[in-house]
């Protein structure tokens, strides 16, 4: 008993101690912590972490790119590139200002956006490059039909002006309405309810309390890299679950799939609702409308040219699109000529389902034929 009291007197105030210390980091957090990561801007832009501050949350249109970002250390599928933005927040080549009037404007999510490539690597920067034209680049990883009528909308109504809007719908965006965005009266995008509580908690740290955030991730990352296990050198890519889960529903049977929230053809009808409403914006403001379709490396093994994905979003622009884009045939034509495993590995990043630089130079030459 007595043993126990003393080692009770021994570790009391050690535990006031370390309660005060806690409590004081959470005060200078909450209200210096903004401040002091601003300062430390110029070594966290060296870091992974500087991804999470440029990718901001936005009141109407639910999430956008930093303005005037110049991020030279973003690392991806073990490559280093650059992601610079320009004072609107689209990803642009560095150092650039511009006005607010484009004559074509590209959007879609995150292979418009062009992750892991420098601007100039991305359909979108080689289309420019080439055109020689004002190009505004409104893709933003994990974009959806929602979205894409939320952020056209907030865009016109800011004066912002384009003669030609291109939108690459992608395999996922299904999903990602599915999932993640609710389109509210207005045309602004809210949480859906399953997503609301989880994603209520994260803001409410990322916003009041950054410091104990960035620390939080540091050691999130550091026990993620001692855990993990080195890839096998696999013949064949390996995709991580959500990736499958997201592309299945072009060529599963809706009684199959898991992982949506509500059913494919309510999700359908939504999205449908949301470009129908786009088209009528964009056709106010007289600014043409073309659609884009491409296949993700599942649907060039498991899915057919004819997809229901490419079917769906033909039938919309039937007298809606200045142009419809398939890229479905190059793509299944090309493994027809060599193999599935040849084609992937030519065009896309290994493990990933995104295009790498040779993707999106087939991607933009097409583009550049077209318009």
């Amino acid at each position: 008993m007595v043993f126990f009291k003393t080692l009770l007197n021994f570790f009391k105030p050690l535990v006031i101690i370390f309660f005060i210390t806690f409590i004081l980091t959470l005060v200078i957090d909450f209200f210096f912590g903004n401040f002091i990561i601003k300062k430390l801007d110029p070594y966290l832009s060296k870091t992974n972490f500087y991804e999470r501050l440029i990718r901001i949350d936005h009141k109407f249109y639910h999430h956008t790119l930093k303005e005037n970002v110049k991020y030279k250390k973003a690392a991806s599928f073990d490559k280093y590139h650059t992601l610079c933005t320009d004072n609107h927040g689209f990803k642009y080549k560095c150092g650039f200002e511009r006005d607010k009037n484009f004559e074509i404007a590209f959007l879609g999510d995150s292979f418009v956006e062009g992750v892991a490539l420098d601007y100039e690597n991305t359909f979108v920067g080689i289309f420019e490059n080439y055109k020689k034209t004002s190009v505004a680049n409104l893709g933003v990883t994990s974009y959806a039909p929602n979205i894409y009528l939320s952020k056209v909308k907030h865009l016109i109504e800011n004066n912002y002006t384009f003669q030609h809007l291109i939108v690459f719908i992608d395999i996922s965006d299904m999903y990602d309405d599915s999932i993640f965005y609710k389109l509210n009266e207005d045309f602004s995008i809210s949480e859906r309810k399953a997503k609301q509580k989880n994603l209520k908690r994260r803001k409410f740290l990322r916003y009041n309390f950054p410091l104990t955030n960035y620390y939080m991730y540091v050691i999130k990352m550091n026990n993620r890299l001692n855990k993990q296990v080195p890839p096998l050198k696999s013949e064949k890519p390996i995709f991580y679950e959500r990736a499958n889960i997201k592309s299945m529903w072009t060529y599963k049977s809706e009684n199959e799939l898991n992982g949506y929230d509500g059913a494919i053809s309510k999700t359908k009808s939504e999205m449908l609702f949301a470009m129908n409403e786009l088209y009528k914006i964009l056709k106010q403001n007289d600014i043409k409308l073309s659609l884009a379709v491409y296949p993700w490396p599942q649907q060039l093994e498991n899915d057919v040219v004819n997809s229901k994905h490419v079917k769906m979003w033909r039938d919309f622009c039937n007298e809606k699109c200045f142009k419809f884009i398939d890229f479905f045939p190059f793509f299944f034509e090309e493994v027809k000529k060599s193999s599935y495993l040849e084609v992937y590995k030519k065009y896309y990043f290994w493990n990933d389902v995104h295009f790498n630089t040779k993707g999106n130079k087939i991607i933009a030459d097409r583009l550049i034929k077209e318009f």
